[in-house]
């Protein structure tokens, strides 16, 4: 009866390893700081209010409130700052050290601050940011994006995309227009074109509230390695 038991105990201590293998596999990054209300919405929809040091799996959704942000370190080394009123998605995150790594995710609102990095320096193909209207790729190394859902006194509705340093290439989803995106520039892909106007341009100034940064945008260079420029 006793080795009964201690196979039985065996067996279960065996299989809990097991899943708490799987479960570290399937980490995508940590929660490095937040400031104010952040939630997590796992990929079977239920909720949580984040934390520090928590860990983000493939599929999970993080938003962030008014006042709000958050820092999140992926576990190739790139880097991701929510800012506030912003809901995004780690659509498909793979990192396993090969030519098949991929980071896909999705800005559903608010604004993204990104700095890519091994899976982006392996196969730029293998990062892209989706948006309802536009889709990113990258040809650098740091670069912000913004959907903004509806006009104000000062900003349009759109998506924009800001490069500090790098390039990216934005493209319309229900078309073949494209831009590059060169370090400084800031492309705009209004929700409602005007009568005669582009409906993907660079635009000759950047917004203010893409100026203005966030509180944790001193942290971001800090905990990123270094990435050398896509050439």
């Amino acid at each position: 009866m006793r080795l009964v038991s201690l196979v039985a105990k065996f067996t279960t201590m065996s299989l809990l390893a097991g899943f708490s293998s799987v479960s570290i596999a399937a980490d995508a990054g940590t929660i490095q700081q937040l400031n104010g209300n952040v939630t997590i919405t796992d990929a079977n929809k239920v909720t949580r209010k984040a934390s520090a040091k928590e860990r983000i799996q493939s599929g999970d959704t993080i938003t962030t409130e008014a006042k709000s942000e958050t820092l999140i370190k992926m576990a190739d080394d790139s880097t991701v700052v929510l800012r506030p009123n912003t809901q995004f998605q780690f659509t498909e995150f793979n990192y396993n050290k090969a030519p098949t790594d991929s980071s896909f995710v999705t800005l559903l609102r608010g604004t993204a601050r990104m700095v890519t990095g091994l899976i982006g320096r392996q196969n730029v193909a293998n990062v892209r940011v989706n948006t309802p209207t536009a889709t990113i790729g990258i040809r650098g190394t740091d670069f912000e994006v913004a959907v903004i859902p509806e006009d104000t006194a000062d900003t349009r509705a759109g998506v924009y995309d800001l490069v500090h340093d790098g390039a990216t290439n934005i493209k319309l989803a229900q078309s073949d227009k494209s831009l590059d995106v060169k370090k400084n520039q800031t492309a705009f892909a209004p929700d409602k074109p005007k009568p005669g106007e582009e409906p993907l341009q660079i635009l000759r100034e950047t917004p203010i509230f893409l100026r203005t940064g966030g509180g944790l945008d001193a942290l971001i260079q800090s905990i990123t390695i270094q990435i050398p420029m896509f050439r």
